[in-house]
């Protein structure tokens, strides 16, 4: 069979541009280029890629240096942090998509599929001055051997290979399956994957095959080096393009092989794959999305540069507390029975299993993690591991609940806050014994004792007629005083420790708003503390509105009212930035109960909610109900 001129002329052309070397960074023929790999991710933030410079022939620039090398990321100059001229070998498979235009024969009675087979083993014989291949074979007849770093195992497996083409249906499902294969680790840093396909025309109904293995292929970074095994006529069809698109598309190269010349010499095909650059820098991205990288070469007669970009998700860091319990009771300890005095209550400390997960996929040290309650920090951990906080109990001599907060600040400054978590702290107060209790309010309880002596005189003094009955300035004296006292009394056998205290809060439902963000910090440095029954929070100046100037505030946009039945109601108004309590936004029409310690966002700015108890004057109320 005999090959027209023109087709002679391309099959010339195209060993001669074997040299070439693909990329993503691909110039006309006759400029210097650099091609960048995908960024490997896996240790971020430092990232390493690839770079394969070649000069104006095509050939790869050897013996560069370091300092001949600039990268920018982002427009951003980054050092190197590492920089090796390295020589893989390559990740390379072998797929046999057979079918009959491979048993068409010479005059000399050799067909298509001996001379491919032949090609193959005497590129298997040559030495290497590179490190070992990684070699696979895939045939659609259902021939497999993958993986093999041995050249006398590879070869031996194509010796055995002997199918009949004309009795074998092509199927391009041998391709999709060499792709997988080639997309697997490599051994070797820098090695590239590369996927050898002998193949027939393809027909119509495997096009939209080949287009979803074209994706595939540049996901992975394979190249695709196709040989269409035809006759002249065809070289042109559809069929033909689609395999020369899937070569130009990933990389590859695309070669016609009709049988009446020599294939291309594998060696000379593979040399440009066998070197490349490693740099390894720390990179500054701290926001997800699409970036840029830019590697210089400077060289005579001018500089080189390649541009890659490449998509980045980049999170904070998210802190968990694992299992945490809902409740912990504390215990009162007291040295013998009697003794009620200085108690200890156990437990006096709790050790919260945390777990800090990056939603990025890209574990990163932690400069710090920050552990609150109720958003006063409890401890700042600044050395691994990260795996644990400790809650010192001594503090909380009363129950309540409290409010649990994680803070996780990594590397690259990047920081997240936790959801509340809240734990309700019990202690358990031992029973006051009578004796306990006279003998801390001896001094009162004199008091009374000379009230009542006072008060018996008083009487006897009046039944003699010693004191006359109009004048009784003493007498209502002795009675006020007798009054308060027998409250204070009372008070104390009940345990009622505000009014020992003297503590004078009136009204109902007050409460306060605990600044805790830098937003509202700046504007409020003290709790604002609120008496009214209803309040707006918003942008203006007004009686019943508490100003919060910010952008994100408008002029009425929170309402917070307090209720008969001791109860308080958050509205959202509308603003923009919305109203929302423990991170859950509310809705125009949403009603919803606030509880002591709920975190409210009004706009950017953050408040805690936090009541008072309601305790009643000491003296007051005793001296209207006795």
């Amino acid at each position: 069979m005999k090959t027209p001129l023109v087709w002679k002329i391309v099959i010339v052309i195209n060993l001669l541009l074997l040299s070439e070397l693909p990329g993503a960074s691909v110039r006309a023929q006759g400029e210097a280029a650099v091609h960048i790999s995908a960024p490997e991710v896996d240790a971020f933030p430092e990232i390493t890629v690839y770079i394969d410079p070649t000069a104006r022939d095509g050939s790869p620039q050897q013996g560069l240096s370091a300092e001949q090398i600039a990268l920018t990321e982002d427009g951003i100059p980054r050092e190197l942090l590492d920089f090796q001229e390295l020589q893989p070998g390559i990740q390379l498979v072998v797929a046999f998509n057979i079918s009959n235009p491979f048993a068409i024969q010479d005059i000399n009675g050799r067909s298509r599929f001996e001379f491919i087979v032949e090609s193959l083993l005497n590129w298997a014989a040559q030495p290497l001055d590179t490190s070992p291949d990684d070699l696979s074979i895939v045939t659609n007849t259902g021939l497999e051997a993958v993986h093999l770093t041995s050249r006398e195992e590879w070869r031996k497996v194509l010796e055995d290979f002997t199918p009949d083409p004309r009795e074998v249906e092509s199927n391009f499902n041998v391709l999709a399956r060499a792709i997988e294969i080639a997309s697997d680790p490599v051994v070797q840093p820098g090695m590239k994957r590369v996927v050898l396909l002998f193949s027939a025309q393809a027909v119509s109904d495997s096009f939209s095959a080949i287009d979803s293995l074209i994706s595939q292929a540049q996901d992975n970074q394979v190249l695709v080096y196709s040989v269409l095994v035809s006759s002249p006529a065809f070289f042109e069809t559809e069929g033909a393009l689609k395999l020369q698109s899937l070569s130009q598309e990933t990389g590859g190269v695309f070669l016609p092989f009709s049988g009446d010349e020599p294939l291309a010499d594998l060696g000379q095909l593979f040399q440009p794959l066998r070197s490349t650059y490693l740099l390894r820098y720390q990179s500054s991205i701290v926001t997800g999305g699409t970036h840029t990288l830019e590697v210089t070469i400077r060289s005579a007669p001018a500089d080189t540069t390649g541009l890659r970009e490449f998509y980045l998700d980049v999170q904070p860091p998210n802190p968990i507390l694992i299992s945490p319990p809902r409740s912990i009771t504390r215990t009162a300890q007291a040295a013998s029975p009697e003794e009620t005095e200085n108690l200890t209550f156990l437990p006096t400390s709790i050790t919260l299993p945390l777990l800090v997960e990056f939603p990025d996929s890209h574990p990163r040290g932690l400069e710090e993690l920050i552990f609150r309650v109720d958003g006063e920090i409890v401890e700042v951990k600044t050395d691994p591991p990260y795996d644990q906080v400790v809650w010192d109990l001594d503090g909380y001599q009363t129950s309540g609940i409290h409010y649990l907060t994680l803070e996780a600040v990594d590397i690259m400054g990047l920081s997240r806050m936790s959801v509340p978590t809240s734990i309700e702290i019990v202690v358990d107060q031992p029973p006051q014994k009578i004796s306990g209790i006279i003998k801390r309010n001896a001094p009162s309880f004199a008091g009374l004792g000379l009230i009542l002596l006072l008060g018996m005189t008083l009487f006897i003094l009046i039944a003699r007629g010693s004191i006359q009955p109009g004048r009784v300035d003493s007498t209502s004296w002795i009675i006020t005083q007798g009054r308060r006292t027998a409250g204070h009394i009372r008070r104390i056998l009940t345990n009622d420790s505000s009014s020992v205290q003297g503590m004078t809060i009136s009204g109902a439902n007050r409460y306060r708003l605990t600044a805790i963000n830098d937003v509202s910090q700046q504007l409020f440095t003290e709790p604002i503390t609120v008496n009214e029954r209803e309040i707006i929070l918003g942008n203006r100046p007004g009686d019943g509105v508490i100003q919060i100037q910010h952008p994100s505030i408008i002029a009425e946009h929170t309402r917070i009212t307090a209720r008969e039945d001791d109860r308080y109601q958050i509205f959202d108004l509308g603003g923009v930035g919305g109203t929302w309590v423990n991170y859950q936004q509310l809705t125009s029409s949403q009603v919803h109960f606030l509880k002591d310690g709920d975190i409210i966002h009004i706009g950017e700015a953050a408040f805690r909610f936090q009541t008072f108890p309601k305790i009643q004057g000491p003296l007051q109320n005793e001296e209207n109900h006795l």
